[in-house]
């Protein structure tokens, strides 16, 4: 088929860039900070949208208004979803307002599920139209014949004693629990580092299970805030969207009665997310259990603090922080890398 535009990578180097910049923002759009890269799309000379992409999702999509209506969308969206299909990723999510969702589902994207709160809203779309059925096909091989099924979600970027602390609390109070490691490559320790790390911390507990969280839940670090009315608002969007995906379909596949959480008396973000998971859960049926922050002294341990010690050279400094098995990783050759990546970065994620 015949296409008359072009799909050019740019960045604050091309003389592209501010175009695409004024073409957001001229639709009440802004340009997600956490994109891996960003393309134009060019009829001739003339910028007709763009797309950036970060990790499997495509977002800060936008059309310009004469082109609207037209295939304009499909074709773009066709070449930038070539591109990941290339890089290796199986499905590719979208997230947009509500009012936009027929746009994408006319081109093949199927909803997962939504979030509202008061008169901004955020929708995810995947490509595959069994993505999130078949996922939890996967995880339904997993359920058990246990009566009281708990469950975590936790990053652990890195393992903790607080991590570990939790868990062996939670497994205490239930007769199984399912521990979901959040799959996002944005925090500093690679997923795999993160899920190998939980699992040699929990080896001594019987009823615990460690697994991938997959895709549908959702990263604090990926959730977008580009499009919404109320950026400041994102918060309780992706704790509202993220607990009402994992109570429809991860608390059915495997009979979750309970979900454990942390308090937070010093992490706003955090405090925000626990209230909505009580507000949500409550409604399917789950019992939602805070426990106190494991403390050495007065200080709360926090993967944060961990990473805030690595970042200042104080390797050793973090041993009473961490179980041996994380506190060995640090000073193995393997954690070199890492190290290094956290002491030049801002370590938030």
């Amino acid at each position: 088929m015949f296409k008359s535009c072009e799909l050019r990578k740019v960045d604050e180097k091309d003389r592209e860039w501010q175009m695409v910049l004024e073409l957001l923002k001229g639709q009440g759009i802004g340009l997600d900070p956490f994109v891996d890269q960003t393309y134009s799309y060019f009829e001739g000379d003339k910028l007709v949208g763009t797309a950036s992409v970060a990790g499997s999702t495509i977002r800060s999509i936008a059309i310009a208004i004469h082109k609207q209506g037209s295939n304009t969308l499909a074709e773009m969206m066709n070449d930038v979803m070539e591109i990941l299909y290339d890089a290796g990723h199986g499905n590719i999510f979208i997230y947009t307002k509500p009012d936009a969702v027929g746009s994408f589902q006319n081109i093949g994207f199927y909803e997962v599920d939504r979030a509202e709160v008061e008169h901004d809203g955020v929708v995810l779309l995947e490509r595959k139209p069994d993505g999130i059925r078949n996922f939890v096909k996967t995880i339904e091989r997993l359920k058990t014949d246990h009566e009281e099924i708990g469950a975590i979600v936790m990053n652990a970027n890195p393992f903790t004693f607080g991590h570990q602390y939790l868990i062996e609390y939670a497994a205490a109070h239930c007769d199984f629990l399912y521990v979901f490691v959040v799959s996002s490559e944005k925090s500093v320790f690679p997923f795999d580092t993160r899920m190998n790390l939980i699992k040699e911390g929990t080896k001594h507990i019987e009823n615990v299970y460690v697994l991938n969280g997959g895709t549908y839940i959702i990263s604090g670090a990926t959730f977008p805030n580009y499009f919404l009315k109320a950026p400041d608002r994102a918060t309780n969007l992706q704790a509202k969207l993220d607990i009402t995906i994992f109570a429809r379909y991860f608390v059915k596949a495997l009979n979750i009665k309970k979900r454990f959480i942390g308090t937070e008396s010093y992490c706003g973000t955090t405090e925000i997310y626990n209230e909505t998971m009580k507000e949500v859960l409550t409604r399917f049926d789950v019992e939602v259990c805070e426990i106190p922050r494991k403390t050495i002294g007065e200080t709360p341990i926090s993967a944060s603090m961990v990473r805030k010690l690595i970042k200042e050279g104080e390797i050793e400094a973090v041993m009473p922080f961490v179980p041996i098995t994380t506190f060995d990783f640090l000073m193995s050759k393997d954690a070199k890398s890492i190290i290094e990546a956290i002491q030049k970065s801002d370590s938030r994620h």
